[in-house]
């Protein structure tokens, strides 16, 4: 059996915060925030939070209990606008649009809401850059887990990378609710239609804030590979997909009351365990996004960095 492709563990050379520590949860993917409360952020605070961030690619934090004004305050340190959902249901009857309702209740079935592998909102141009998500009501097993997409790309053999980085996908806001059978209310395609929510990005980005290579599929927005025959598209869609779910890039949140976890929707992808809970699920979240942020690759580099090391793998192979 072949070896795993070596992954850079996320213990290497970590920063060292000076407002909060962070606890690594697993070795590629999350970190736990202690002796920090989110609602007390100045300058200083919020730039160790991104850093932390971008390094973790998924941070927690107990015992938050954030209103959503504090809510709204944390993801405001990371993009000048906050996401406005273009189908979701939200509290803006309270004044806060922004909030976006994640929600299942036992009457829903198995019926998926959360629970596939995704980045959020993909269909945009500009797609959110993180979020903020806490939990109101949680029952037993209905976690929320995450994928790192810098270890899945560097999972990949070279050969599949230099593949992976000549590709675009097609992503579609509508033909993501259709196809995982949401979006049933009257008029709901008429108005998404409207917001012309299909964009094509790249297969894998160069991180917007860490410049590191991402894998950037998906599986609830994707619609096809871009100029490829469906038939072969697929199979590649399911490859790239199914890279989520190595648990040795994933990690997994059991949820409390109050309890705040923080995302990068680039560098990650994430699922909602909602599926059989058998008992409501309830949380909030706020997502960030910005005009000037957007998935891109360096294509060039890209290639030259890929090249390099599958020329030094066969190198190895010949020894």
């Amino acid at each position: 059996m072949n070896a795993p492709l070596p992954v850079a563990n996320m213990a290497d050379a970590a920063p060292v915060f000076k407002h909060f520590s962070i606890t690594p949860v697993t070795p590629h993917i999350g970190g736990l925030i202690e002796n920090l409360h989110l609602s007390r952020l100045d300058d200083a605070v919020a730039a160790e939070l991104r850093t932390a961030l971008w390094h973790y690619g998924v941070l927690f934090a107990r015992d938050q209990h954030l209103s959503f004004e504090q809510q709204k305050n944390v993801a405001r340190c990371f993009g000048d606008r906050l996401e406005e959902h273009s189908y979701g249901k939200n509290m803006g009857a309270q004044g806060h649009p922004e909030v976006l309702v994640v929600q299942k209740s036992r009457s829903a079935g198995k019926g998926v809401t959360t629970d596939v592998w995704h980045h959020d909102v993909t269909g945009r141009a500009h797609p959110n850059i993180m979020s903020i998500l806490q939990a109101e009501e949680v029952p037993f097993g209905a976690d929320t887990m995450w994928a790192s997409m810098r270890a899945a790309f560097e999972r990949l053999h070279p050969a599949l990378k230099l593949l992976f980085v000549n590709l675009e996908i097609d992503h579609d806001s509508l033909y993501g609710t259709l196809r995982h059978d949401q979006g049933k209310a009257p008029g709901f395609a008429e108005k998404l239609i409207a917001r012309k929510e299909q964009h094509t990005h790249p297969a894998v980005v160069h991180h917007p804030f860490t410049g590191q290579p991402c894998l950037f599929v998906g599986n609830a927005w994707a619609k096809r590979v871009h100029d490829l025959p469906a038939d072969q598209g697929e199979l590649l869609l399911r490859l790239a997909n199914d890279m989520s779910r190595l648990p040795e890039i994933q990690v997994r949140w059991q949820w409390r009351k109050g309890d705040v976890a923080l995302w990068d929707n680039f560098g990650t992808s994430h699922y909602g365990v909602s599926g059989d809970a058998g008992r409501d699920r309830l949380l909030y979240r706020v997502s960030a996004w910005s005009e000037k942020v957007r998935p891109s690759l360096d294509r060039a580099r890209a290639m030259r960095e890929v090249t390099m090391e599958l020329a030094e793998l066969h190198r190895g192979e010949a020894a």
